[in-house]
């Protein structure tokens, strides 16, 4: 049997009565590196704001880690597992590199970091020595380039080695280089943490390199689920027209 991590079940979203989500319906299996794809303004970052719990659907069901999000009990037992690489990296300016990773430890666990700070600052400096960014640990961010201020949320997002994490548009603003880093990263965080990743992008050289399942979404509706080599099978002409036949 599969083991689902995030299955949707029947989500819309109703907003001033424009339908951002129409019973949209698919599971991610455990393990996997996931990209949520469709053109600008289809839907994709709701469905990920929807998954992590920052905004609240209609109608329809959903549950992450078996748990059912709309209880805000469970809700908040989710939220310790998940995390979250916002487009713009998100970082605190006045917060040097470290001290924004371990800015979600200070605030999830305040107590706990008091009385074991070697540790986790240790943890943040393996992290950040394997996001290639030890040695810049008390560098602020606007003295960073844009791949290394999202190798920051990157290590933000890792640090309290969560079982899932969410990518909002992670190579958006990036040259082709570092566009290229950040996907291998992406794919080293997935294997060494035993992470599933959840990537919502537009990027198509991106999914080709990282994805394992493909979710594609348009006006508000999924028009494809699996693998992405399986799109060749498509009738569907936005999806043939949007990937060129990869």
């Amino acid at each position: 049997m599969s083991n689902f991590i995030v299955k949707f079940d029947n989500v819309s979203l109703v907003i001033e009565g424009k339908k951002i989500l129409d019973d949209v319906s698919f599971e991610i299996e455990e393990g996997t590196n996931t990209f949520i794809m469709g053109p600008s303004g289809s839907g994709k970052t709701t469905i990920l704001k929807i998954a992590a719990g920052l905004i609240f659907p209609t109608a329809g069901k959903i549950r992450i880690l078996n748990k059912d999000i709309s209880n805000i009990k469970e809700l908040y037992e989710v939220r310790e597992n998940i995390g979250f690489v916002f487009q713009y990296s998100a970082l605190i300016d006045t917060l040097n590199v470290l001290d924004n990773v371990l800015l979600p430890i200070k605030f999830r666990k305040r107590n706990e970091f008091k009385k074991r700070k070697k540790e986790y600052i240790d943890k943040a400096l393996e992290i950040l020595d394997f996001l290639g960014l030890r040695g810049f640990e008390y560098y602020y961010p606007n003295s960073l380039s844009g791949g290394m201020q999202k190798r920051v949320a990157f290590a933000r997002a890792v640090i309290t080695l969560p079982k899932i994490i969410f990518y909002d548009e992670p190579t958006s603003g990036l040259d082709p280089i570092s566009s290229n880093q950040i996907n291998k990263m992406i794919i080293d965080i997935n294997k060494k943490y035993n992470v599933t990743n959840v990537v919502v992008s537009h990027d198509i050289l991106s999914s080709k390199q990282i994805a394992s399942f493909v979710i594609f979404i348009y006006n508000g509706q999924i028009k494809f689920k699996g693998k992405l080599e399986d799109i060749r099978e498509t009738n569907e002409e936005i999806i043939r027209n949007f990937f060129q036949m990869v």
